[in-house]
């Protein structure tokens, strides 16, 4: 809805670039898919990236960062996993906060001791 209301707004590319996003995360998300399905979600991930450029110099990274390049993940994701709904990071975050977190907060964090702290749990 909102894409309708600013369309006229905003440069053509970045009106696409942000059609297309959207295509690709409506596809991703459905709940079912099929070679057809993820070769639709693909073509429109590949137009988001044509697209996107229009915003490179509003970014710093220049848009290269890792959750844009995870997007091409997706496909490979949804063939050996199923449907994104079915899975989540939140394992990962748990061991991130085990692994790293927990020992950080056990420092003072100083920048000349931490390395030495670190070692104390090892």
């Amino acid at each position: 809805i909102v894409l309708i209301c600013i369309h006229d707004q905003i440069p053509l590319q970045a009106a696409l670039c942000l059609r297309h996003f959207i295509d690709f995360y409506q596809q991703a998300m459905a709940h079912e898919h099929s070679e057809n399905t993820i070769r639709q979600m693909n073509c429109s991930l590949t137009l988001y990236n044509k697209y996107s450029s229009i915003f490179e110099k509003y970014s710093k990274s220049r848009l290269n960062f890792p959750k844009n390049h995870a997007l091409w993940k997706y496909a490979e994701d949804i063939k050996s996993h199923g449907v994104v709904r079915n899975y989540s990071t939140n394992s990962t975050e748990l061991q991130h906060k085990r692994d790293a977190k927990k020992p950080a907060k056990r420092t003072n964090f100083h920048k000349n001791s931490f390395t030495e702290q670190v070692f104390v749990f090892c």
